[in-house]
């Protein structure tokens, strides 16, 4: 009974030791077959040797306790922080780079996008059409009495207006399209949480002991990978295995509920913009980066900066021509005409005074009236190096270049924040993967090895099969 006895226990070892070598192959093959799939964390079989129970017995072999999954908490978390700034400065580059198109640099957009808004090739953008609207000023004030002169004026002048209602056009439609993208975001970031509490859900049913969470843990952290990139999020996980996600302090999943994420429309000077909030309590969410603040930043600061800057160079305009317009004298001998429309003193409406539009001889060329006279040319070809705007410290064209210099220095800056941000993410995630990536090198080694463990097993079994047939048969 006791040879009996022992030889069981020999076959049980040997069968023990077939099963966790057979399931260390498989776990391998499937670290192999997953090289390449994003977010995937290599697998380790985690052996133990099973407890006889007993001090005077040998043993009662191996079993797989537990599957160990690789990876770093700590460098999911700078991985995660490195992703939030990236994202934020990602955004600010695209929008930015799309805005900084000036004179002959292309900005390689289409008519509908916002690198149009300042593209200026052959002088046909702002800065071409101010320069041809002086010099027919000065043209008119050569030849002071010149029909065709004073049309030139006109022609130049609904140009330029023409291309300041473009510009604060384009702007506006930047501006509606990223509105549109901040509501796109919420609804990318509102089916991530709702898919991470489904996960959080199925997590504690999973079979820890086994490993069978190995699979749901690598598409939560995917997930929240995929979070970080749009927005701030902290994680804290667990010790059921399930995580809360939290932004600015508002948690947003715990357990099995998620708290979405909504936007409201609020108006501010006139234009319209949706605002993110927390739709279980209604107040506003705190973005303060990832893609989703770049998106907000550019649409409610830069945005509006240029076009409040605009419709300080077209109210400018209207208010000091139109006061040496009116002093001016007309072909008709009339005073007081206004050259631009004074209610009409934003990028948006500017336009010519309807005396201009109706009659050409209504331009005042004449200070006091007498043939021959330039005065009122004159005084307004000279507004060109006036300084008027920024508080009296800018001309016209210097305003403007330094509002496009701005845009091509914090574009610069965008630039250069995103291409460092990139370089460090990718510093990360060659770390992460040193940890959780698959080496097919190591793999197949782990493969030869668990496979002469298994072979050795195997000859196990058949050299106690054989004993006991010998017993037998004695």
């Amino acid at each position: 009974m006791a040879i009996t006895s022992a030889s069981n226990q020999g076959l049980e070892i040997g069968r023990r030791a077939l099963q966790a070598q057979q399931a260390a192959l498989n776990l391998t093959s499937n670290n192999v077959a997953n090289a390449n799939t994003p977010g995937y964390s290599r697998r380790r079989p985690g052996m133990g040797s099973v407890d006889s129970g007993s001090a005077s017995s040998v043993g009662n072999g191996v079993e797989v306790a537990r599957i160990e999954r690789a990876h770093s908490r700590f460098l999911d978390a700078q991985a995660r922080a490195e992703n939030q700034m990236k994202g934020r400065w990602e955004e600010l580059e695209n929008t930015l780079g799309g805005l900084e198109s000036i004179f002959n640099e292309t900005a390689g957009a289409g008519s509908s996008e916002a690198g149009t808004v300042f593209n200026e090739p052959s002088g046909a953008g702002l800065t071409g059409s101010l320069s041809r609207f002086w010099n027919a000023w000065q043209d008119l004030a050569n030849v002071p009495e010149s029909g065709a002169a004073r049309a030139a004026v006109r022609q130049e002048a609904e140009f330029m207006t023409n291309t300041l209602h473009q510009s604060h056009l384009r702007l506006e439609e930047s501006r509606a399209q990223l509105d549109n993208e901040v509501v796109g975001e919420v609804d990318a970031i509102n089916s991530i949480l709702d898919r991470l509490a489904a996960i959080n859900v199925q997590i504690p049913r999973a079979n820890f002991g086994k490993g069978g969470v190995a699979d749901l843990e690598d598409q939560r952290d995917q997930l929240i990978d995929d979070l970080s990139q749009k927005m701030e999020v902290s994680v804290v996980e667990q010790d059921n295995g399930q995580v809360s996600v939290l932004m600015g302090g508002h948690n947003i999943v715990a357990g099995a509920s998620a708290v979405r994420l909504g936007t409201r429309q609020v108006t501010s000077d006139g234009v319209s913009g949706s605002q993110v909030i927390f739709t279980d309590d209604q107040t506003l969410a705190s973005v303060r980066s990832g893609r989703l603040s770049g998106l907000i930043d550019a649409r409610d600061q830069l945005i509006p900066k240029l076009s409040g800057q605009l419709d300080e160079m077209a109210s400018g305009l209207v208010e000091q021509i139109n006061t040496l317009h009116r002093a001016g004298t007309t072909l008709n001998g009339s005073t007081g005409i206004n050259f631009f429309d004074p209610g009409h003193t934003t990028a948006a409406n500017i336009s010519l005074d309807g005396a201009i539009t109706a009659d050409l001889k209504n331009i005042a060329a004449s200070q006091d009236g007498n043939g021959g006279d330039n005065g009122a040319a004159l005084g307004i070809s000279a507004l060109r190096n006036k300084r008027f705007l920024d508080g009296g410290t800018s001309t016209v064209d210097g305003f403007y270049a330094t509002m496009l210099g701005e845009v091509g220095s914090r574009s610069k800056e965008a630039q250069t924040m995103a291409e460092n941000h990139r370089l460090f993410s990718t510093q990360i995630e060659n770390r992460r993967s040193s940890v959780r990536g698959v080496s097919l090198n190591d793999e197949g080694a782990n493969l030869v090895l668990f496979q002469r463990a298994y072979q050795a097993a195997a000859r196990t079994v058949t050299m106690i099969d054989t004993l006991m047939e010998t017993t037998i048969n004695m």
